[in-house]
């Protein structure tokens, strides 16, 4: 479903209050609800007029709700739901307008909006493929699968995907084969857990600890990792600038620093800005093996930063998972 929002707040307007625009996005990823305009206007009551003729989401302070419910009751319909006691839904004809209060947990439109009960719902996480190599993809698998839907977030080389087709949720059928083949060399999840998380449980799961080297990223490894208790697996995390040459030195700073550090996997990373992006090279030391992956990204500071993270938290989940497909 599609709707329009408008966001009514001098307060967010002027940054003293923030909107959590990443939990917005996620919770209309889930439901597959896609935003077709999304604005911030100052909250102006004689110059707010809702129309009720295009299925609208509205976010305004609390104090400001029932005013502007009561100015616009007119063009509303009918039909009005009360969601969590916080949440008022007005529907017409089929189109709704949804009142949500600044101030209340964005969880609760979770409880507005709705899965089809003939569809199947699924959610990959992928890594490594551009942002329009996933649409064609997607578009390839609409074309081949009965009542296939889908929404996605990119972000940095990471996408999240939730996919919806006729069937039923209980069961594994073949087009759920399909899809996991389109996608299987890029696939870290199909579930909530992102690499970071799948990281630290399968280091506990293995009662392995790890070490990390960081600069290139910035200490963002680092703090990704801590985010899930990572602090009872982290052996140690070094900051240092070196310099290395060949893959050779690379890995003899891998093998020293695992040794120095007693940890079971280390991590050793290099990079050198280049116009317009970043060479990005690390070492991984784990099993009794030293493996090196090179990378070669194009974007701006902050994006290859993000990017470099993401591809070493993959590589690293990839590696640690080999022996253990329960994750």
């Amino acid at each position: 479903m599609e709707y329009k929002v408008s966001i009514f707040s001098d307060n967010i307007l002027k940054g003293q209050d923030k909107f959590d625009y990443d939990l917005f996005n996620q919770i209309c990823l889930d439901y597959l609800v896609d935003i077709t305009e999304f604005k911030i206007s100052p909250f102006d009551l004689d110059k707010i007029s809702l129309q009720g003729d295009e299925n609208l989401i509205v976010f305004c302070e609390n104090r400001h709700l029932d005013n502007l419910i009561i100015k616009n009751i007119r063009n509303l319909g009918s039909k009005k739901a009360i969601i969590g006691e916080q949440v008022v839904v007005f529907d017409k004809a089929g189109v709704k307008t949804i009142f949500v209060p600044l101030e209340e947990d964005l969880h609760l439109l979770q409880k507005v909006f709705t899965k089809d009960e003939n569809k199947k719902y699924c959610q990959f996480h992928i890594f490594g493929l551009s942002k329009e190599q996933v649409k064609n993809s997607l578009e390839n698998l609409k074309s081949r699968i009965t009542g296939f839907s889908y929404k996605f977030i990119y972000d940095n080389l990471l996408c999240d995907i939730v996919m919806a087709y006729d069937g039923q949720s209980s069961l594994i059928d073949d087009n759920m084969v399909m899809i996991a083949s389109e996608f299987k060399q890029y696939l870290y999840s199909e579930n909530d857990m992102g690499l970071s998380e799948i990281v630290i449980r399968v280091l506990k799961l293995q009662n392995k600890t790890l070490a990390i080297i960081e600069n290139v990223t910035q200490g963002e490894i680092a703090e990704s990792l801590l985010k899930f208790q990572g602090q009872s697996v982290l052996k140690k995390v070094s900051f240092e600038d070196f310099e290395t040459k060949t893959n050779e030195q690379l890995c003899e700073k891998a093998e020293v620093f695992k040794k120095e550090s007693q940890s079971d996997v280390a991590v050793v990373m290099s990079g050198q800005e280049v116009e317009g992006g970043l060479n990005f090279t690390f070492a991984l030391a784990v099993n009794g093996e030293i493996h090196i992956y090179k990378n070669s990204f194009k974007a701006d500071k902050t994006s290859c930063i993000k990017m470099a993270k993401n591809s070493l938290l993959f590589h690293l989940a990839k590696k640690l998972r080999e022996k253990n497909i329960s994750f």
